[in-house]
């Protein structure tokens, strides 16, 4: 019994990164944003689950058509760690000098939009600002909005790590329920 169920869980996984690699081919490349002059957020009402089956994007990070720095200020320290794996999703980007990313205790409600927001990225890396205690996947929350630097969101419903264009999705689905990044 426990091969069957090993045998179906195999084939789950292999459909399910089957679909998400299809996926990725028909949506292409995640469309650049032009510079909007409020943030651009994602609230808890978009968020959507994560792929459990990739945990993390490759090691060398995904190409971005330009380098970027970023700082992580001092009410992000407890996360810090969490940061520089988001960060790491994206090849170019380095610590130090550049966006200042900062950490509030509660939802976002300065980034122009409405709902739940845990992360907004404003005028493409002028500034980030991270709620962490809103999301299931500190890292993956960063990494979206890091991505904003350059990209905006993509045809996805829920942000995951199978590949750029997942991780730009609009929304952050998971045991919390759904929030915009």
């Amino acid at each position: 019994m426990k091969d069957r169920t090993m045998e179906k869980k195999s084939f789950l996984k292999a459909a399910l990164i089957a679909v998400a690699t299809l996926a990725s081919v028909l949506a292409g490349p995640v469309a650049q944003a032009a510079p909007l002059a409020e943030g651009h957020g994602m609230t808890a009402v978009e968020v959507a689950a994560a792929n459990p089956d990739v945990a993390a994007p490759p090691l060398e990070g995904w190409p971005t058509p330009s380098r970027r720095s970023y700082t992580i200020t001092s009410s992000c320290q407890p996360y810090a760690a969490a940061i520089r794996q988001g960060a790491a999703a994206w090849n170019g980007l380095t610590e130090g000098g550049g966006t200042p990313v900062e950490c509030r205790n509660g939802y976002i409600t300065d980034c122009g939009g409405s709902g739940r927001i845990v992360g907004c990225n404003w005028g493409m890396g002028q500034r980030i600002a991270l709620y962490m205690g809103g999301v299931s996947d500190d890292a993956l929350l960063a990494a979206h909005e890091f991505g904003h630097d350059w990209y905006g969101h993509s045809n996805y419903r829920c942000a995951g790590w199978g590949s750029p264009q997942e991780v730009m999705a609009p929304s952050m689905c998971g045991f919390g329920g759904t929030v915009k990044a």
